[in-house]
């Protein structure tokens, strides 16, 4: 029986996959009407944080696209179990395990892959594992309702009611909203 080569996972922190999926995923790319633009620089994102992506030897472009591709989905779900769902699949994807390691008598959870090409993935995939076992509310990831915008966010506003990827997505909408109402009013009943 022969025994498979496993890498420990890595997770990502969320700011970083946020901005993983939101510049390099399909979606996002093509509803801003940016899908002919070239992708930001692979060296810029490396150079931010040069000892996180020490974890990840993948990190090219092709497998940025991927991953935020495969995560983008789990964040326009609209159910928990359609999150727990998509969320699931990638676990098995990235072929994913969790286990037990100790250094000494200190005990901890550490999650393997078989699967090191996909090493970027299964980091994604845990950061939204790990921010799940801190807010368990999956609403709290979500899509913007924007215009021409369907970037990530992560919600955390004390309401837990936030619709928009930005400050900058949110007064456009609501500068449309007020410029509607106002040419309503003008043309009025009559």
């Amino acid at each position: 029986m022969s025994k498979s080569k496993t890498t420990e996972v890595h997770p990502l922190p969320i700011p970083v996959l946020v901005h993983i999926v939101n510049e390099w995923g399909d979606a996002p790319r093509i509803e801003a009407h940016e899908g002919a633009a070239p992708y930001p620089s692979v060296e810029t994102l490396r150079a931010e944080n040069p000892g996180l992506w020490s974890h990840f030897p993948a990190l090219d472009e092709r497998s940025l696209i991927e991953t935020a591709n495969l995560i983008h989905p789990v964040f326009a779900s609209t159910s928990g179990a359609e999150f727990a769902q998509r969320l699931s699949a990638l676990i098995a994807l990235a072929e994913m395990t969790p286990t037990l390691t100790s250094d000494a008598w200190r005990v901890r959870e550490t999650w393997k892959t078989t699967r090191p090409d996909r090493a970027l993935l299964a980091g994604a995939t845990l950061a939204l594992i790990d921010r799940l076992r801190h807010e368990p509310d999956a609403s709290r990831l979500g899509t913007c309702t924007g215009d021409a915008c369907v970037d990530v966010y992560v919600d955390q506003s004390p309401t837990g009611r936030r619709q928009y990827c930005s400050l900058t997505c949110q007064t456009r909408a609501r500068t449309r909203a007020y410029r509607a109402g106002k040419r309503a009013a003008a043309d009025g009943p009559r």
